[in-house]
C-alpha cells in the first residue's frame, strides 16, 4: 500500500504520517519547504552541512599507448617525414652504388668460367640483394630516426611517461560530472538537491537533468537502498550530505578492503538544514525548540555525531606529489608495456614487408 501510494517514497510517507496527526513528531531530520510548512511544524535545526557528491576513484590510464603522449602531432608528422625521406635517401645510393660496378664489371674482359661467375652474381644482385637492402632501408632508416631523436633528445621525457602513471581526470564539480563519459549521476527524486537539479532550467544541472530523464529506471529513484546498490557498482555518482558520503565511502572500503571511491569538493548549493518535524500547531514545538538549540550550542549533536562516523584516514588523506616521487617502487611489466609494444610493432612491420618482398621475388622468377 505505501509503494503504490508514496512510490516508495519513505520521506513523502514520513510527512504524510505526522501531517495526518498519526505521529506526534519525525526525530529523522528533514529540510523544511514551503509546501511541508504548510501542514507540519519544523523545530530548530538539529544538523547542517554542505552537499558533496560521492564519486568513483579515478583508475589509472592504459600505458600500452604512453609513447604517442610526449610528442606534438607536429612532431610524430615529422618523425614519418624523416623515416620516409630516409628510406628515399638510402634508396637512391644503394642505386648510385650499384650501377658503376654492374658496368664495370660488365666491360672487363673475363673468361668463360669468370662469365658464368659474373651471370650468376648480376642475378643475385637484380633479384635478392634488392629484396633485401629494401627491407634493410627500412629497418636502418627506422633505427636511425628512433635511435637519433627518442633516445639522444627525448630518452629522460619518454622514461617518465612510460614509467609514471596517469590518472584518468578526476570527478569533483557537477562540470567534471557532465563532461565524463564512464559516470552518470543518480538523483534521489524526493529529496531537496534531487528536485533542484531536476528543476533547472539551464547550465550543467539541466544537462544532467536530461540525462536522468532520459533513463529514468536506471538514473532516478526514490528507494536508497537502489541507489545504494547502483552507486557501489562504481558507475554511478551521487549528490548527498558530506556525511552519508563519509559513512558510504568507508563501508565501501570495509567490504572491498581498498577506497575506490572519494568525495568531491562542497556543491554550489545552500548548505542543508535538517529539523525535527511536529505536527501542526503542536504544543511540543516550542519545547523541542529549546532542547535542540541548547544541544546545537553546546556542540552535543556535532561531538555525537563525529563519534559515530566509522573511520578510513587513507580515503580522505590528499596526496602528496612530493611524497610520492620519492618512493622506490619496483618498476613492473605494466611500466614496460609500451616500449613492448613498439618492439612488437617494429618486428611485425619489419617482418611483413620482409615477406611481401619475398613473395614479390618469388613470383618474379616463375618461367613463363
Amino acid at each position: 500500500m505505501i509503494t503504490d501510494k508514496f512510490g516508495g517514497s519513505t520521506v513523502d510517507y514520513a510527512i504524510y504520517l505526522v501531517a495526518n496527526k498519526e505521529v506526534d513528531a519525525l526525530v529523522n531530520g528533514f529540510a523544511a519547504t514551503p509546501e511541508r510548512t504548510k501542514n507540519s511544524d519544523f523545530s530548530y535545526f538539529i544538523w547542517t552541512e554542505p552537499y558533496s557528491m560521492v564519486v568513483p576513484q579515478p583508475e589509472e590510464e592504459p600505458r600500452l599507448f604512453a609513447f604517442i603522449r610526449p610528442f606534438q602531432t607536429t612532431v610524430w608528422l615529422l618523425i614519418f617525414i624523416t623515416m620516409f625521406v630516409m628510406v628515399l635517401m638510402m634508396s637512391l645510393f644503394s642505386r648510385l652504388y650499384g650501377k658503376p660496378v654492374n658496368k664495370f664489371v660488365q666491360d672487363r674482359p673475363v673468361t668463360p668460367r669468370q662469365h658464368s661467375k659474373t651471370l650468376t652474381l648480376l642475378e643475385y644482385g637484380r633479384g635478392n640483394v634488392a629484396a633485401v637492402r629494401l627491407s634493410f632501408r627500412i629497418l636502418v632508416g627506422a633505427w636511425l630516426l628512433v635511435a637519433t631523436v627518442l633516445v639522444n633528445s627525448y630518452s629522460g621525457t619518454v622514461v617518465a611517461y612510460l614509467t609514471v602513471p596517469k590518472m584518468k581526470p578526476s570527478i569533483n564539480t557537477f562540470e567534471d560530472l557532465a563532461a565524463s563519459e564512464d559516470v552518470q549521476l543518480l538523483i534521489k527524486e524526493d529529496v531537496i538537491i534531487g528536485q533542484q537539479i531536476l528543476a533547472a532550467k539551464s547550465g550543467v544541472l539541466k544537462t544532467l537533468a536530461d540525462q536522468a530523464r532520459r533513463f529514468p529506471a536506471d538514473f532516478m529513484s526514490k528507494d536508497q537502498v537502489t541507489i545504494d546498490a547502483r552507486l557501489a557498482t562504481g558507475r554511478y555518482a551521487y549528490a548527498w550530505i558530506q556525511t552519508y558520503c563519509k559513512f558510504f565511502i568507508v563501508a565501501q572500503f570495509k567490504k572491498d578492503g581498498t577506497c575506490r571511491f572519494q568525495k568531491s569538493d562542497p556543491l554550489p548549493f545552500q548548505a542543508a538544514f535538517f529539523s525535527i518535524v511536529l505536527q501542526k500547531d503542536s504544543q511540543f514545538t516550542s519545547k523541542f525548540n529549546d532542547a535542540v538549540m541548547l544541544l546545537w550550542e553546546s556542540g552535543q549533536i556535532p561531538f555525537w555525531v563525529n563519534g559515530v562516523i566509522p573511520q578510513a584516514p587513507k580515503c580522505f588523506t590528499q596526496s602528496n606529489p612530493r611524497r610520492d616521487l620519492s618512493r622506490q617502487v619496483p618498476i613492473q611489466l605494466k611500466d614496460l608495456m609500451s616500449a613492448f609494444f613498439i618492439l612488437g610493432l617494429g618486428l611485425s612491420l619489419a617482418t611483413l614487408v620482409f615477406l611481401m618482398e619475398k613473395i614479390i621475388y618469388f613470383k618474379g622468377r616463375r618461367p613463363v
